[in-house]
C-alpha cells in the first residue's frame, strides 16, 4: 500500500520465512533471534523485490526524493534492490524465496546460532536447492493489486 515501507516489508518477509523455517523444524529459535543472528539470510538471501515497469532502473529503487539523493539499506541485508516509501502507481515484484545453498549454509555454520539449526533436516532439503515466489504487484491507496496471481486465476 501507498506510504508502505519496502525495507520494513523485506524485514517482515524475514521473520515470515523464519517461522516457515520453525514450522517445519528447520530451525529452533523464535524469529526475532533468527532474523536478528542472520538466520534467515542463509536461507533467504536476496532482496524482496525490485521496482518494475518502463524506465525503471535499479537505481530509482533508492532514490531519497525528485532532487536526487539515495536511501541506505538496511544493516545487514545488502541485497535488497529497493528502499523507497511505497506509492501508489509503483509496480513491485515481491519474491520471497528459501533455499539451500551449500556455500551459505557453511558460513551459517560457522555463526553461534547453528545450535538452533537442525542441520539433519536442512540436508533433507539441500538437494531441491529452494524454491521462490514470484509476483508482480501494483502499489495502490487500497489493496494491492497482485498481476501474478490475478492472471493465473482466469486460467
Amino acid at each position: 500500500r501507498a506510504g508502505q515501507s519496502y525495507p520494513e516489508l523485506h524485514i517482515h518477509a524475514h521473520h515470515l520465512v523464519a517461522g516457515v523455517l520453525r514450522e517445519h523444524g528447520i530451525i529452533r529459535m523464535d524469529a526475532e533471534a533468527a532474523v536478528a543472528s542472520g538466520v534467515t539470510s542463509a536461507f533467504f538471501p536476496h532482496g524482496l523485490g525490485h521496482p518494475i515497469g518502463l524506465a525503471v532502473h535499479d537505481v530509482a529503487g533508492f532514490q531519497q526524493n525528485e532532487r536526487g539523493g539515495s536511501i541506505p539499506r538496511p544493516e545487514g541485508h545488502p541485497f535488497l534492490r529497493m528502499t523507497r516509501v511505497l506509492e501508489a502507481g509503483m509496480v513491485v515484484t515481491i519474491e520471497p524465496g528459501l533455499y539451500f545453498i551449500d556455500m551459505l549454509l557453511d558460513e551459517l555454520r560457522a555463526n553461534p546460532a547453528a545450535k538452533d539449526v537442525d542441520w539433519a533436516r536442512v540436508d533433507a532439503f539441500r538437494p531441491y536447492g529452494g524454491i521462490r515466489i514470484e509476483d508482480d504487484v501494483v502499489c495502490t491507496d487500497g489493496e494491492p493489486e497482485n498481476l501474478t496471481r490475478d492472471a493465473f486465476a482466469l486460467l
